[in-house]
Order: C-alpha cells, then sequence, then structure tokens
C-alpha cells in the first residue's frame, strides 16, 4: 500500500491527463503494457490467510482458486445447460437416486494422471468438510464407489437438488489425493491455470497451465496483487499499473462514480459476488413487535444511501437476482413494507415503547456501520426504545456470533445468499441469526427432495416466503458485484463456480 500511495503523488499529473483524454470522443487511452506480453495485474482486496478449499469458505479464497485452478465435475451455466468439466459425461437415474461419473483422462497441473480414485477421495473429503455447504451437497449420499478405471458411482438414499448443484460448485471441486498435503499453499487441479506462487498479504502468481485438457487461456501469465486499502488500488487501476478490479465494495461506489471511472473504464455488475443486506431481530421478539420493526425499513433509503443504485437492487426475499426465486421488491412479495405511520400506531397500540431494545451494530465496516446509521434513528422516531451498542468486528464476533443465547434485539448483517443457513428445526440450536423455524426447515427440505426444476423452484419461492412472514431475517437491499476492467481487456463472464472470478475468457 505505501508503494501505491507515494506513487499517487507522482503520477497525479498523469492520470489526471489520461482521465481528459479519456473524456475526449475519438481518443483512447493508451493499452496496458501488459497486452502485448500476455500478462495481466488484478487487484483483489483481501489475504484468504489459506488455499484449502475444503476448510475455508472466505470469499477471498472462492474468488481465484476453484475453475482457474481447481475444476469441479461439472459446470452449471448461465442459460441453465451443464458442461464438462473433470466429469466428460453423466447419467442421473430416473428416481435421482444414482449418478454416474464418466471421468475425463486428464491431467492435473503436476503432470500427475486423473484418477477415479482422485475423484473418490476428493468428494469424500468435501463430504465431512467443516464448511456447511460442501457438506451439505453430501447429506443424502450413502456411497462413493469406483465402477472401473474412468466411472464413478455415488448413491444417494433420496433425491437431493443439493447434490447436483454441489457438483458444479466448491463442493464438487477434485484434486490430486498425493498432493493433498500442500493444499493450504498451493492447491493442485485441472483448471487452465496453475498457482506458481501465493506469498501471504501480497499477491498470487499464475500461470497458463500446459497440461490443461482444454483450450489454453489467451493471458498466459495473471499476477492478483493483494491491495486492502480500496482507494490505492483505484489509484493503480487509473495510473496503469494494474489492469482490473473485479470485485469493487460497496464501500467504493460512490468514489467510483465522483471519479468518473464508470466512464473511463469497462465497469461490470454481476449477482454472484453480490451479498444481501438484512436486519435480523431475535425471534425472542414478538412477532408483531419484529412486523413493526420491519415496517421502518425504507429500503430506498438505504439504497440511495450508497449513491449507486446500478449496485443494488430494493428487496424483500433473502436471495440475489439470479437465484430464481429471486423477486425486486413489490406488494406481493413484502408483507410488511415501509410504512413508518403505521409503525408509530403498532408502538402507541401495543406498548412497545417500554420495551427496552439493543441494536448491536458494527463500528468499522463502511457498508455495515451505514445501513445502522439510518435504521436506529428511524426506529426511534418511530416509538421503539432503542438503545445503539456500535463494537468493532472482533468484539462483534465475540458478541454475536458466538453469542449464546443471542445478545442483541435488532442488528444489521450482509453475507452469503444460502437460504439453507437459517435452517434449523429446534429452537435451543438457534446461533447468532436467531431464526429457528420447524417449517421453513422442512420447506427447504422437501425442496431438495423435488424430482423437477419446476417443483424446486416452487418449493423454493414458498421457504421464501416463509422467511418474509417470519420478520426475523428481513432483507433491504440485493447487492451486486461490480467491477472495473482495462476498456481493452475483453471475455468477462459471469461466475459459474460460486463467486469465481474466471481469468482463462480473458483477453485483450
Amino acid at each position: 500500500m505505501t508503494i501505491f500511495r507515494t506513487m499517487r503523488h507522482g503520477l497525479s499529473l498523469l492520470v489526471a491527463g489520461s482521465a481528459l483524454l479519456a473524456a475526449v470522443p475519438g481518443i483512447a487511452l493508451a493499452a496496458s503494457p501488459r497486452a502485448d506480453e500476455g500478462k495481466m495485474i488484478l487487484v483483489a482486496r483481501q489475504d484468504p490467510g489459506t488455499l484449502d478449499y475444503t476448510k475455508s469458505n472466505l470469499t477471498a479464497l472462492r474468488l481465484w482458486i476453484p475453475a482457474n485452478v481447481v475444476e469441479p465435475l461439472v459446470y452449471f451455466n448461465k442459460d441453465g445447460s451443464v458442461s464438462p468439466g473433470v466429469a466428460e459425461a453423466w447419467e442421473i437415474s430416473e428416481d435421482r437416486l444414482v449418478y454416474t461419473f464418466t471421468i475425463r483422462e486428464a491431467k492435473f497441473s503436476d503432470g500427475a494422471p486423473v484418477t477415479v480414485e482422485d475423484v473418490i477421495y476428493s468428494l469424500n473429503t468435501m463430504k465431512a468438510s467443516p464448511v456447511s455447504q460442501n457438506a451439505a451437497a453430501y447429506q443424502a449420499v450413502t456411497s462413493i464407489e469406483k465402477v472401473d478405471d474412468r466411472t464413478v458411482r455415488v448413491t444417494l438414499d433420496r433425491p437431493s437438488q443439493n447434490f447436483w448443484r454441489g457438483m458444479g460448485g466448491t463442493a464438487g471441486l477434485i484434486q490430486p489425493e498425493a498432493a493433498a498435503g500442500g493444499i493450504a499453499t498451493n492447491p493442485i487441479g485441472t483448471g487452465p491455470y496453475k498457482l506458481v506462487n501465493y506469498t501471504s498479504n501480497s499477491s498470487f502468481e499464475f500461470t497458463a497451465n500446459e497440461n490443461y485438457w482444454g483450450e489454453a487461456p489467451a493471458i498466459k501469465d495473471v499476477t492478483v496483487r493483494i491491495v486492502t486499502d480500496g482507494t490505492a488500488g483505484l489509484n493503480a487501476l487509473e495510473a496503469g499499473e494494474v489492469d482490473a478490479l473485479p470485485v469493487i465494495t460497496i464501500d467504493l461506489w460512490e468514489q467510483l462514480m465522483a471519479r468518473g471511472l464508470d466512464k473511463s473504464f469497462s465497469m461490470v455488475t454481476y449477482p454472484q459476488i453480490g451479498e444481501p443486506t438484512y436486519a435480523v431481530f431475535n425471534q425472542k421478539l414478538d412477532p408483531e413487535l419484529r412486523q413493526a420493526l420491519a415496517m421502518t425499513l425504507d429500503r430506498q433509503a438505504y439504497n440511495d444511501a450508497f449513491g449507486a443504485s446500478w449496485g443494488a437492487e430494493n428487496t424483500c426475499t433473502f436471495a440475489l437476482p439470479n437465484q430464481a426465486w429471486y423477486a425486486p421488491e413489490n406488494p406481493e412479495t413484502c408483507p410488511y413494507p415501509y410504512d413508518i405511520e403505521k409503525a408509530m400506531a403498532l408502538v402507541a397500540e401495543k406498548g412497545y415503547a417500554s420495551t427496552p431494545l439493543v441494536y448491536a451494530s458494527l463500528s468499522d465496516v463502511p457498508d455495515l456501520s451505514l445501513p445502522a446509521d439510518i435504521m436506529v434513528p428511524t426506529m426511534q422516531a418511530a416509538g421503539f426504545n432503542m438503545t445503539r451498542n456500535a463494537i468493532d468486528l472482533a468484539r462483534y464476533s465475540q458478541l454475536i456470533f458466538q453469542g449464546r443465547p443471542p445478545q442483541f434485539d435488532v442488528t444489521v448483517m450482509s453475507g452469503d445468499a444460502d437460504p439453507t443457513q437459517w435452517a434449523c428445526a429446534e429452537a435451543s440450536a438457534a446461533g447468532w441469526s436467531t431464526y429457528c423455524s420447524a417449517e421453513y426447515t422442512q420447506a427447504l427440505a422437501d425442496a431438495d427432495k423435488a424430482l423437477s426444476d419446476e417443483d424446486y423452484l416452487a418449493l423454493m419461492e414458498k421457504s421464501a416466503d416463509i422467511l418474509r412472514k417470519d420478520a426475523v431475517i428481513v432483507p433491504i437491499i440485493a447487492k451486486k458485484g461490480v467491477g472495473l476492467f482495462d476498456p481493452d481487456l475483453k471475455g468477462f463472464v459471469e461466475p459459474r463456480v460460486s463467486v469465481a472470478i474466471e481469468l482463462a475468457p480473458l483477453h485483450w
């Protein structure tokens, strides 16, 4: 970061001049010096600490390793089709209890051949993974067995949409058993790139995998610099030191627009890396009190506060726009729409002003402290007896995420859009979310067992409706992924494996 800050002053005139040139019709900025070299430099905002995707679910890891270095059995495409990955073919029994995968004849990036034993090892490792999203894909799996040297059969005790979809996600990533011991710093896979070097808090270095079974990537060498200072990352992009910031967090959106970077660079928005921002009301609170609190949430006010409506959409559904059961804010999907006057009337009628409430907010996470700045005064204006407890992330993690029973009444959070995280049949098992609903849990279980995509969607819509009406997890906005790319850098595709930024399609 020191380097970026020092160069920022020295290059200020150059940057200003480049911005002026970009604004003049017919005058284009010079191409990246790396274009002719077959190279590319990207920026990451966080260091994952470990590259062991079997034990870590950090976005900072999932952005770069899946799809690029390590591949899943299959790929689920944006249009709903399924493409081969490590499995070149597959068969699914009519009752959806038996999946037979034909493993392609390929090599890992270290030159070792891909074997059925590697596939079985990989799937069993994910089945035992401490990452809930990985293990959840295998809840119905009873056996993973070798049929012959190129065939693996997976048997389930019930149909499971989670299993099949998981084979195209991180749960289906395939690694060589012999190299598993080095996965934390040097994961090996069949992807279009191999990791040359990972320096914690500094960079990832990738080069094209000469053993890749598919078409070679257009750009051979890729460096991903870890720049935690978002402004420094934008400065580096504007100065031509880097070629893209594929993930620009919401705290930089206003700056992005103010600096006109959306005009001088190619801006993309995509749902996969986005996150729902949602209020959490302790389930112990009276349901009508929760409903009244929900009526104080002016979703447009939160959207306006971030200053970039193109990057977020108002919603009452816990999901992202790429999930089929997602719905934008509308009367049919918002059981408790913003209505401050009605909220005030309920406070007076029910005597809620006499109920002390504690709002736990994060003091050092801008995209969460900003919603709290709006939410708390609005709830107080409606007559709620609300006290704000602003704490840093370390204390918040201890008090909120680990607190048993939950040590708050209201909070706000952004995070993964996986709806299964709220499934909890027994109240005694409630985590920080405070949400345990046997009805919701059963609806998700029924969806998982659906035999058709149509039935799956209908049941996921049912579960989303239960979550909305319970007013415990109350969505506010769905933030999209936002990225800036050098205008000459083409080929960006929306992530197919979790949130992974696919490097191979990018080209100058």
